[in-house]
């Protein structure tokens, strides 16, 4: 009898440190523990959002046909502006930011309130403060501004900052374009 509690109390303390007893050779090991590596691996984590520019957003380039632009898959909706300006029209991207094109050519990027950011760091909230340190091109308009994209054939375009902001006023809406984009203000 004394034997038999002596075995069980070693096994229990056994047990209760990790261990395992067993009279047989058919031990089992007992259940790995999650690693921090096999956690983090576990884990999804999203990709970041593509830098909007220098010249493009996505799979979507500015200068591309509206036809390789909808083979692409990311355009949802193409709107024809009933000829005011003529050739222009609009579309719409599967995740939500908008464009226009003129005679069939991409020549804008509207990224409305997504998240996404210039190679240079700018987004929606940036500060007008932010804007002119990354783009000492910035030029402020009466509704909006825009600076040139560094080395490249397009420009950005700022909306919610322009002339009669104060410092901390902030981007609200990013503009990606070219000099063919003669489709809004």
């Amino acid at each position: 009898m004394r034997i038999n509690r002596a075995v069980m109390t070693f096994v229990t303390l056994v047990t209760a440190l990790g261990g395992t007893a067993s009279c047989s050779d058919n031990t089992v090991a007992p259940p790995a523990r999650p690693t921090v590596d096999s956690v983090a691996s576990s884990t999804a984590v999203a990709p970041p959002p593509p830098d909007f520019g220098p010249l493009g957003y996505g799979k979507i380039r500015l200068g591309m046909t509206l036809a390789d632009a909808q083979a692409t898959g990311e355009i949802a909706k193409v709107e024809d502006m009933g000829g005011a300006p003529p050739g222009c029209g609009r579309y719409t991207a599967t995740a939500g930011w908008t464009g226009f094109y003129n005679q069939g050519e991409i020549v804008a990027i509207m990224h409305n309130k997504l998240p996404a950011h210039t190679p240079e760091g700018i987004t929606v909230g940036s500060t007008l403060d932010e804007v002119r340190a990354a783009y000492p091109t910035l030029q402020l308009g009466h509704n909006w501004s825009s600076a040139d994209v560094p080395g490249q054939p397009a420009r950005y375009g700022f909306l919610g900052i322009r002339s009669a902001s104060p410092p901390e006023a902030k981007v609200t809406q990013m503009l990606l374009y070219n000099d063919r984009d003669t489709c809004h203000n």
